[in-house]
């Protein structure tokens, strides 16, 4: 497929190539991953697209992390600055007593395609060879999609073991792995570098995001488990679930209004995926059934989600 009908069906200018710092809106980001899924059916061009991205392609993120003291340092650098990037995932570093977790949480409507999360992993590890100039080889990777008949393109890309089906998409490196050096460490640059990149989070839209937003993000990851747990979610939040109750109360709306107004606003999204069936996107949007899903988007748009879809 040619680049500029990629741009095209994304509706994205193709000068945005071009500035390493600029950022791709949701609606185009999850345009641009349906183009490829469909016009690249059982290819893992996720897998593959993230296997050459380079540390630099990644603008003032990637340059922090290119010039980082060690590996963990540059992911820990990754984790704080992944909203320069794109508003649609979160990344997240679990250390543990032997090995270290690097988890990203997307937004629903790009769970639902498994490119993006493929993407996600393998620009880690590309990232993390370049960075070290070592053949960086991982414990294991965590993909949610499901396990496909071919997978030497993922034996080719992460060498390690790779389970699909699994709630997380997550990649594992070893303690010894994450205090790896970077190569090109520079504390003076990497400095100047994340106060450069400080003002840019200052300077994004929305960066002071109200408590309901705070909420709904938080909320993500959560849907495709089944209902949110108001408990996990006030955890993820550093709050007591009666504080986010009350401060819910105090914007005017509820823990069940923000979780209905999250599915509301993500299950259009899903469903211009025509390779979702309804029931797909009942269970990403975290309902037991699809006939509790289907009642609620009736009661949303006046008609069924097959009815939306052939409008």
């Amino acid at each position: 497929m040619q680049r500029d009908e990629l741009m095209r069906m994304a509706s994205l200018d193709p000068a945005i190539l071009d500035d390493p710092d600029s950022r791709v809106t949701m609606s185009s980001l999850l345009k641009l991953w349906q183009a490829i899924a469909e016009r690249q059916p059982g290819i893992p061009v996720g897998a593959l697209i993230g296997s050459v991205i380079r540390a630099r392609q990644l603008g003032i993120v990637g340059y922090a992390m290119y010039y980082s003291r060690d590996l963990e340092d540059a992911f820990r650098r990754l984790a704080r600055y992944i909203r320069i990037l794109s508003e649609a995932v979160q990344f997240e570093v679990i250390e543990g007593p032997d090995s270290t977790i690097l988890k990203f949480e997307s937004h629903p409507a790009l769970l639902a395609i498994r490119h993006p999360a493929e993407a996600q992993l393998a620009t880690i590890l590309s990232i993390g060879r370049e960075i070290t100039k070592t053949d960086l080889v991982p414990l294991e990777v965590h993909l949610p999609s499901p396990k496909p008949s071919d997978r030497r393109i993922y034996r080719d890309v992460f060498r390690c073991p790779v389970y699909f089906n699994r709630p997380d998409t997550a990649i594992v490196f070893s303690t010894a792995q994450m205090q790896l050096p970077v190569r090109a460490s520079d504390p003076t640059l990497c400095d100047y570098l994340d106060r450069l990149a400080g003002m840019t989070m200052e300077s994004l839209p929305g960066r002071e995001a109200n408590f309901v937003d705070q909420v709904r993000r938080a909320l993500w990851s959560e849907l495709a488990g089944g209902r949110p747990n108001l408990w996990h979610t006030a955890s993820t939040l550093g709050i007591s679930p009666r504080t986010l109750q009350r401060r819910l109360r105090d914007c005017g709306t509820s823990y069940s209004a923000v979780i209905e107004s999250l599915r509301r606003d993500i299950a259009a999204d899903l469903l211009s995926n025509d390779e979702l069936g309804v029931s797909d996107v009942a269970f990403l949007l975290g309902y037991s059934e699809p006939s509790a899903f289907q009642r609620a988007f009736r009661r949303w748009h006046g008609m069924s989600p097959r009815q939306f879809r052939a409008r």
